[in-house]
Formats: structure tokens, C-alpha cells, sequence
């Protein structure tokens, strides 16, 4: 049975270290895979870690470039 990889939103917001209100968005719409057997919404480990890898940010050099400037001497 996969009950060892499953999990309560409360406790994937704390391993993912966000909100229950993060998790519940995600859910919605349609961007975390979620499962609900009975009353209570289950997560599976792995949805939630391909879930939290999707979130990746790659870094980008902010801000403008520098402009030369020129000293002219007379």
C-alpha cells in the first residue's frame, strides 16, 4: 500500500515550508496533484516534491548596466 508516501496538506505545507493556503491554490488549480478518499485531502511525497521542483527559479542579472563614463583631460 502507498500510505507510507501520503500525506495531510498541513504537513506538506510544513515540508514545503509555505502555507496551507499555498498548497490549497496549487491544488485548485490543478498544479499539485492531490487525492480524496474520504473527508480528508492526501498529497502523495512524490507529486509534492515534482510539484515544489516545478517552482524553481533561475537567477537573472537584475537591474541596467553601468554606463562608461569618460574623463576627458584638457
Amino acid at each position: 500500500m502507498i500510505q507510507n508516501d501520503l500525506m495531510t496538506m498541513d504537513k506538506a505545507a510544513k515540508l514545503a515550508k509555505c502555507s496551507y493556503h499555498t498548497i490549497h491554490r496549487a491544488i485548485k488549480k490543478g498544479d499539485l496533484t492531490a487525492y480524496k478518499p474520504g473527508k480528508v485531502v492526501l498529497i502523495l511525497e512524490k507529486d509534492l516534491s515534482d510539484w515544489f521542483k516545478s517552482k524553481r527559479v533561475q537567477a537573472v542579472k537584475s537591474g541596467r548596466p553601468r554606463r562608461h563614463i569618460a574623463v576627458h583631460s584638457r
